[in-house]
């Protein structure tokens, strides 16, 4: 088990270092995201919304997207009366629109708080060109935040606003996405890497734009990306203000009085990110709290985050490789702990959904704990331990059964085996058919024969005639010298325990002429037995305290069976039976009286036969 147990707990923390866990703990940190979601989102910060009425009322108007920057001039002029803190476009300038331009510009230039973004976008490009030159204010001392993602410039190309509007605004920053393989965004860079320098993520920038220039210290993982902590879904975690309301805000004329107006001093001290939300904007962008996340709502969730320090923290990779252990090791405990399954299974069970809990209560205190390999180890190791112990049980088993069924009858290995939780071990009355043999003269071969051959002859007889006994289900009591005692009907009270008895005792005499004929071949000298059967009840079970214990049957009718085997000496018979054995028989026995026999001890004769054969 300890091979089996450290095997588990190496594999999944392999498995799990090469990546291949990473599916599973992205869902277990997905389902923690949605299942902590606590509506502290920043009141500060507004989203102007491109949503589906906007797009669909505005494009009837100014046709397809994208629009002419007319609006965003007369927004941002609008907006920058009421003195927001900021204000933050998730939409690229990178065209040129004749007479438009300038005006934005002056606008931009004006206000000074409006952040247009830039992004990365691959492709093969001429580097030589402007298209591989980030703007200027996006750049950041080198080595001040680690860059989280790396790019090469040959690969990648610069989608930028045009130079009347980049040499107008003061603010820009990177919307690279960085999706995890199975495309859903649950981690952000702060700062990226191209072309030797660094330059900063929009979100980064806006903090350090807020904040005097200082940098925010979040807790970062191995690859300097930041867990992303989501407060809320799409819909309700940022104030969120149509755009089409803000337009009938700045043209009241051309909108009833009954459209929502919103007055710039509303915006005083926000954070207004304007970004679309509409089906036809394409800014779908998949994240743990919602399959259909617009682009903006992960923005504003990530200067969120940044603002407050409010990342997700992991836990260290050697606290994860502590907890991998425990969760192998514990079960593995367990079921070498208990007998039955019931007991291993339900705290495996339990400590399942502790460590579950447990991950789910570090969540809400923004710590991320690995849940995926410790729980993939606590069943493997479960499992597999649980797999192993029966095997090995059941191979112990099998040996043990192989060596007792050497020693004592198979039906008696059996029957203990199967019933240990009901066998009863004390004293009590069956009735049984007692079978006694004994070797005649065996003291006088001693004498004559070599002690060593005479022991291999001995071995010989008795391997033989205990294999016709368990062939005939009976049950091998003790070996007393050169005789045997034996019982049938402990365990089989269903069966004709008399006749298989009498049939062991017959196929005995039958098998032992053969030996004989063989032993002549060889100049050994031939054995003689006599057998002796009653029937009759006795008492059956433990005999002996302490130490010494013996598991066998006591009682009259098993001082007469021996008396029986005693007697064919004086009958010069081989197998005599009691009367109580004969009526067990039935007519199916060919037998001959002996008349009577007194037992020692007893006044009431028994009478006897000598058994010659058994009819089929």
């Amino acid at each position: 088990m300890i091979a089996v147990t450290a095997l588990i707990a190496l594999g999944t923390w392999a498995a799990s270092a090469a990546g291949w866990l990473d599916w599973l703990e992205n869902r277990a940190a997905d389902l923690r995201a949605r299942a902590t979601l606590d509506g502290r989102a920043d009141r500060n910060i507004v989203i102007i919304d491109i949503d589906n009425a906007s797009f669909n009322s505005l494009t009837e108007k100014l046709g397809r997207w994208p629009w002419t920057r007319r609006v965003w001039t007369e927004l941002v002029r609008y907006v920058e009366q009421g003195k927001p803190r900021m204000m933050l476009f998730d939409t690229l300038f990178s065209g040129s629109e004749e007479g438009v331009d300038a005006g934005f510009a002056e606008v931009l230039r004006g206000s000074g708080n409006v952040l247009l973004p830039f992004a990365f976008v691959g492709g093969k490009i001429d580097t030589e060109g402007d298209v591989g030159v980030p703007p200027a204010p996006a750049m950041i001392p080198t080595g001040s935040v680690p860059p989280g993602v790396n790019l090469a410039r040959d690969a990648f190309y610069v989608n930028k606003a045009n130079p009347v509007l980049a040499g107008a605004h003061t603010l820009s920053g990177s919307i690279l996405w960085t999706p995890d393989p199975d495309g859903v965004t649950r981690r952000l860079p702060l700062a990226i890497g191209y072309d030797g320098r660094d330059w900063a993520t929009l979100w980064l920038a806006a903090t350090r734009f807020l904040d005097g220039g200082r940098n925010p210290k979040m807790p970062l993982d191995a690859h300097n990306n930041y867990v992303v902590h989501w407060h809320g879904d799409t819909l309700h975690s940022y104030e969120r203000i149509p755009l089409w309301e803000m337009i009938c805000s700045i043209y009241p004329s051309q909108c009833e009085d009954s459209v929502k107006k919103h007055k710039p001093e509303d915006f005083q001290g926000k954070v207004v990110f304007v970004g679309a939300t509409a089906a036809g904007s394409y800014e779908v962008r998949p994240t743990p709290v919602s399959e259909t996340a617009p682009g903006v709502f992960i923005l504003a969730t990530a200067l969120d985050n940044l603002l407050h320090n409010d990342g997700i923290r992991e836990t260290p990779a050697s606290l994860n490789a502590l907890l991998l252990l425990l969760a192998t090791v514990a079960p593995a405990l367990m079921v070498l702990q208990f007998r039955t399954i019931a007991a291993p299974l339900a705290i495996t069970a339990i400590i399942i959904g502790l460590y579950t809990g447990l991950g789910f209560w570090l969540y809400t205190h923004a710590w991320l704990i690995a849940m995926g390999a410790p729980l993939v180890a606590t069943t493997l190791s479960f499992t597999a331990n649980t797999a192993w112990r029966y095997v090995a049980v059941d191979r112990e088993l099998s040996r043990t059964r192989g060596t007792l069924e050497r020693y004592v009858s198979p039906q008696l290995v059996r029957y203990v085996m199967d019933n240990l939780d009901s066998f009863n071990f004390k004293g009590e009355k069956r009735r049984l058919t007692i079978f006694f043999s004994d070797i005649r003269s065996f003291t006088t071969l001693t004498e004559k024969s070599d002690p060593v051959e005479l022991l291999a002859q001995l071995n010989e007889y008795l391997e033989a005639m205990t294999d016709i006994i368990f062939r005939y289900d009976g049950i091998v009591d003790k070996f007393i010298g050169d005789g045997i005692m034996a019982h049938w009907g402990a365990f089989t009270p269903d069966k004709p325990n008399a006749k298989l008895a009498a049939q062991a005792a017959v196929d005995m005499i039958t098998r032992l002429h053969q030996m004989n004929a063989a032993w002549a071949k060889l100049g050994k000298p031939p054995l003689d037995i006599g057998i002796g059967l009653h029937t009759g009840e006795v008492i059956f079970g433990n005999v002996g305290t302490g130490k010494k214990v013996d598991f066998t049957a006591i009682g009259d009718s098993v001082n007469l069976a021996s008396r029986l085997e005693g007697a064919n000496k004086e009958y010069k018979t081989h197998i005599i039976i009691s009367e109580a054995t004969l009526e067990e028989l039935g007519t199916g026995a060919d037998v001959r009286p002996l008349g009577n026999i007194v037992v020692k001890g007893k006044t009431v004769p028994v009478e006897i036969f000598e058994l010659l054969a058994l009819r089929s």
